[in-house]
């Protein structure tokens, strides 16, 4: 005996496979199903004893399609499948989501079907063709219409096309007959998924209250005060310690807008400040705010800490800044030496240690530059932030800025997970010492300029400005005028810079200080040994390219292959000892000539010193009371003898004269012979 059939119609394809599967899941055993779908097609005309329709809109586009003949026409009754409403119990409550479907009619029926199986904590908007964007909805859910939601939406959630509902199925079984067995059997599959989808319902909605319960005891613990907001202003959270602190229960706030409830200084800090966090005083006491914005669920935290607890908590970060070495290991007195030069340069270092500006710090290799950046630092009054010093010829220019500026999870390969602060934020009320600043690449410069200019930094890959409070120490072996001139470095980083300038004499202009930086690494090293007058006058006559960090690695050396208790000139490292040639290649001819070129490259220096250019009027004004007074003419032609020999750099036009390393070993052998 055949089987009785039944014609089902469906609007698109995808729609006619889902029903299909149902009803031959329920039914096929006893009835014989044929399927269409009006996406692909329908016959010209076709009979059946039933028909059955996946909606209204199916049947109203078969009907103007095709001539159907049928007894019997029904339009099924549609439901949420169950193995879907898990997804959506997880949406936070009170979110606003976008029901897409391609039907306006069946897009209500997918909400009322939502609400009535209990998805009733969040908010649905119905989707209409044509309109491509809704304000404020970040999320849309689809029965398998995906297709149609607006680009923009960052979440959608297919909940699959709906299937028939218990109703249209006991339709079709009191249509064909079928006998209590079967319809026992149907019903009782059909009720037992129902059954599940309920439990889970109620599972969801058990699990939700405790998970809130628990959040709500965490939060009511902490010392602080913890509001938050969501993306409607509206106050989602108010724990214990804040209802002390306003005078306010929690259930009298929370769901209240947040103007209702906060004066308009803190409503004005919490929606539009730039800053992160702010001083108040409310109810007599004296707190700080803390705001965090948790982008992905539109929500605004803000804390409270009384002003005791944040003087604590600032205790705590500088003792672990101090833990982690970022502290300033040296004070003037560790920078030895008696030389008018040096006593000079220390009486004005403690000058600049007292100001806030920038200060550059000029020298050669060896000098002690980080030594004064050191004690410049614990002479001023960031001496109990943090010190931080880098090296920025060490490190190549993505690796100097990640250092410096810090970046975000994910920006490149190897990422720390959650990104990395930077040693400017590291250095926050603190100072930074920058070593080699003359190095550093013109992108690193740029992102220095707007940190001196802004007080503000942006970690690599981040979006956010993070204001930070930073003393800028920066030093330099080389001429940064000459390289402004070539074009490798800023002028407008340089003056920045510039602000305090600090030149550092070499060790050779100090020689008296010799013997006693000597004793010093003699006995700092634990060695009871003698220094034979050969070695001293030895040292007092060689150049030092090296300075200081040159003279406490020969002392190192001699130290370790002395064979008795005098360290004589055989003890010493001969080739690190070779006399680095300073006589010029065409020596002055005469006396005047040498007394001509030492007033010039003199007057250059001293200009230079000053962060400044000499031009050729004022080096010849200056000659004017000498006894070689010079023309401006007269100035051109020794600048152009100098500059061959290479003691000197000419700039264009008004950038003026600047002297060269050669040029300041010339000028101080030149004042060497005039003693």
């Amino acid at each position: 005996m055949s089987q009785p059939t039944l014609t089902l119609i469906a609007g698109s394809s995808r729609t006619k496979e889902v029903l299909r599967e149902q009803l031959d899941q329920l039914l096929g055993d006893y009835i014989s199903v044929t399927s269409f779908a009006v996406d692909e097609g329908l016959p010209l005309e076709w009979s059946d004893k039933i028909i059955l329709y996946s909606s209204e809109a199916a049947k109203l586009e078969a009907e103007a399609l095709s001539t159907i003949q049928s007894p019997k026409v029904v339009v099924g009754n549609r439901t949420i499948r169950h193995d879907y409403i898990e997804e959506l119990l997880t949406l936070p409550d009170g979110e606003t989501v976008l029901m897409v479907n391609d039907d306006d009619q069946t897009t209500v029926d997918v909400i009322e079907s939502l609400y009535q199986l209990g998805i009733n904590h969040i908010k649905f908007v119905p989707y209409k063709k044509g309109k491509m964007f809704y304000d404020d909805i970040t999320i849309a859910i689809s029965p398998g219409e995906t297709h149609l939601c607006p680009a923009y939406i960052d979440t959608v959630i297919d909940i699959g096309v709906r299937p028939f509902d218990m109703a249209t199925i006991l339709k079709m079984i009191d249509h064909f007959d079928l006998d209590d067995v079967i319809s026992s059997k149907v019903s009782e599959r059909y009720i037992r998924s129902m059954i599940t989808l309920h439990r889970k319902i109620l599972f969801a909605e058990q699990k939700a209250t405790r998970t809130t319960e628990h959040y709500q005891n965490v939060v009511d613990t902490v010392d602080d005060g913890i509001l938050a907001i969501n993306r409607k202003e509206r106050i989602t959270l108010f724990n214990h310690r804040l209802e002390a602190l306003f005078q306010l229960s929690a259930k009298e706030v929370v769901d209240q807008p947040l103007k209702d409830v906060v004066d308009e200084e803190l409503y004005e800090f919490i929606l539009h400040d730039t800053e992160e966090n702010k001083y108040l005083s409310m109810n007599g006491v004296d707190v700080v705010a803390f705001r965090q914005h948790m982008e992905g669920e539109h929500t605004i935290v803000v804390t409270f800490k009384s002003v005791n607890q944040a003087f604590e908590i600032e205790k705590t970060a500088q003792r672990e800044q101090h833990k982690k070495g970022f502290v300033a290991k040296y004070d003037f007195d560790d920078i030895l030496g008696e030389h008018p030069h040096l006593t000079e340069c220390k009486r004005i270092a403690k000058k600049l240690s007292m100001s806030e500006h920038p200060v550059l710090i000029h020298g050669e290799t060896g000098v002690g530059k980080e030594l004064f950046a050191h004690a410049i630092h614990r002479h001023s009054l960031r001496k109990n932030g943090p010190f931080i010093a880098i090296n920025c010829s060490a490190l190549t220019e993505t690796l100097l800025e990640s250092e410096l500026f810090g970046y975000e999870e994910g920006t490149f390969t190897g990422a720390k997970k959650g990104g990395k602060k930077g040693l400017f934020e590291l250095a926050d009320n603190g100072t930074i010492f920058l070593d080699e600043i003359g190095d550093i690449s013109s992108t690193v410069q740029a992102h220095l300029l707007r940190v001196l200019q802004e007080k503000e930094i942006r970690r690599i890959g981040g979006r956010k400005i993070i204001p930070v409070n930073v003393r800028v120490i920066a030093a330099t072996n080389k001429n940064l005028q000459d390289k402004i001139a070539e074009g490798s470095f800023r002028s407008d980083l340089f003056y920045r810079l510039n602000v305090l300038h600090l030149s550092i004499p070499p060790l050779r202009e100090r020689v008296s200080d010799i013997t006693l930086l000597m004793n010093y690494f003699v006995t700092k090293s634990g060695n009871w040994m003698k220094i034979d007058d050969d070695v001293i006058q030895r040292f007092q006559t060689y150049d030092w390219p090296g300075n200081i960090r040159q003279l406490k690695s020969i002392i190192d050396y001699a130290l370790v292959v002395a064979s008795g208790s005098t360290i004589t000139l055989n003890d010493l490292p001969h080739d690190r000892l070779q006399k680095i040639s300073t006589e010029p290649s065409t020596l002055p001819e005469s006396s005047m000539e040498a007394n001509e070129h030492e007033m010039i490259l003199k007057g250059i220096k001293e200009r230079n010193d000053a962060g400044k250019s000499a031009s050729r009027n004022h080096l010849s004004e200056s000659s004017q009371g000498s006894t070689t007074p010079l023309t401006p003419q007269q100035v051109r032609l020794r600048l152009n003898d100098l500059e061959r020999e290479g003691y000197v750099i000419k700039g264009r036009g008004r950038a003026g004269t600047h002297i060269t390393l050669e040029g300041e070993r010339y000028l101080a052998q030149l004042q060497a012979q005039s003693r």
